[in-house]
């Protein structure tokens, strides 16, 4: 509003001079139409950056829903909630609606999702449940027990598969039929850590380790399924060693385009729409605490000097930019493109990627796990339940 009388103390000099005084009609009308044009503008840009700082200070439970009496698990992602347990899985929408629900009698199940499609997997079995978008269940059998499973958006599902003496990697279509069989080594390829394939079903990247005398070795292998790479071997497109005694631990698709591969001591981005190029390669002298990556970027958790911790934000170029210099206790996080959460058992702060808080409260019950879902919704899981609630700074009606 400063600038807005700023502005209007303007135009009456202007018209004042320009009339020596006398104000017509026309540009009275013309200065009050140009100024009404600019309250709106600024409205809008103060209302927009009360958005980006205001802090809720209360909240409605939208829904509450039961668990699975065996659970196993749950997984967020894509503004959803995956819960799965040996016998089924379902996946719960931000209103805490079921989008779907599957059956199935599986040993040790694990959930893998993209966008609208997930994929549960038997570790160390053989089935394999994928779920459509429109909530219909395909089912297959692979050839040997499964490690690990990744599912892209269409439902193309790579599994990791391990016969005891060798090491498999697998593409299949949603309907079980192979697309790709990738057969590794350990005593030449190495020892698999870990998968990640690009949410169109095309690309695969694995790490593998391997040890060269008292050295250990990571590598990323990347791979091509489409056209680009059935005239390679193997169909690999590129190849990358990191320096000895250097952990790769984890890689993944953070985007259509960009693969992270997250080391002991930060991170390597490549972008790749066919083969990789590297886009990045960023060592952290501080002592990581966690990388959490998001589809713009990653967050990563410092140990200061003085023992504190720090949060930083790197995005897809890897351009990084101080969140918050110190970070509240917390016992686990979860993030998404534009905040980041941090949780213990009866406490809940929810951060915004540009610093301010938008959300801190302590909880009577004892929280499992707390994930942010689309419209200032988070969900909320407690043993035997989940609840999904909604930000609002209006007080509730037993709290006044």
């Amino acid at each position: 509003m400063v600038y807005l009388f700023h502005y209007i103390r303007k135009w009456v000099l202007f018209l004042e001079e320009k009339t020596k005084g006398k104000i017509n009609k026309k540009d009275l009308i013309r200065a009050l139409r140009i100024l009404f044009v600019l309250a709106v503008i600024l409205g809008g840009i103060g209302w927009m950056q009360h958005l980006r700082v205001r802090e809720f200070k209360f909240y409605d439970t939208k829904s509450e829903s039961e668990l699975y009496t065996n659970l196993v698990g749950y997984k967020a992602g894509g503004e959803k909630l995956f819960v799965y347990s040996n016998d089924g899985a379902k996946a719960l929408d931000s209103s805490g609606d079921a989008l779907w629900e599957v059956s199935y009698q599986l040993e040790n199940p694990a959930v893998a999702y993209c966008e609208n499609v997930a994929s549960v997997a038997d570790i160390g079995g053989k089935s394999v449940y994928v779920v459509a978008e429109n909530g219909i269940p395909y089912n297959y059998e692979v050839i040997y027990p499964i490690v690990k499973h990744e599912v892209a958006k269409q439902g193309v599902t790579a599994v990791l598969l391990d016969n005891g003496t060798e090491d498999f990697i697998q593409l299949y279509d949603i309907n079980g039929t192979l697309r790709v069989d990738i057969n590794t080594k350990t005593k030449i390829d190495g020892i698999p850590i870990d998968i990640a394939l690009s949410p169109d079903g095309k690309k695969l990247v694995t790490l593998y380790v391997t040890f060269q005398g008292n050295a250990m070795i990571c590598k990323a292998t990347f791979y091509n399924a489409d056209e680009v790479g059935k005239n390679q071997i193997n169909n690999i497109v590129g190849q990358k060693s990191f320096e000895e005694n250097l952990l790769a631990y984890d890689v993944r698709f953070i985007n259509e385009s960009t693969v992270c591969v997250l080391l002991e001591n930060g991170f390597t981005m490549y972008r790749m729409t066919e083969t990789p190029e590297l886009i990045c390669e960023k060592t952290i002298t501080e002592p990581i605490e966690e990388i959490i990556c998001v589809e713009n970027g990653l967050y990563v958790v410092k140990e200061t000097a003085d023992k504190q911790k720090s949060l930083s934000f790197f995005d897809t170029k890897g351009k990084e930019k101080q969140v918050l210099k110190e970070v509240p206790e917390y016992e686990s996080i979860a993030a998404s493109g534009s905040e980041i959460v941090f949780f213990s058992p009866q406490r809940v702060a929810a951060y915004r990627i540009n610093g301010s808080v938008k959300f801190s409260a302590a909880f009577e019950q004892s929280l499992e796990a707390v994930y942010p879902a689309e419209g200032n919704r988070y969900f909320l899981v407690n043993t035997g339940k989940v609840q999904t609630i909604k930000l609002t700074n209006k007080v509730r009606k037993e709290e006044k």
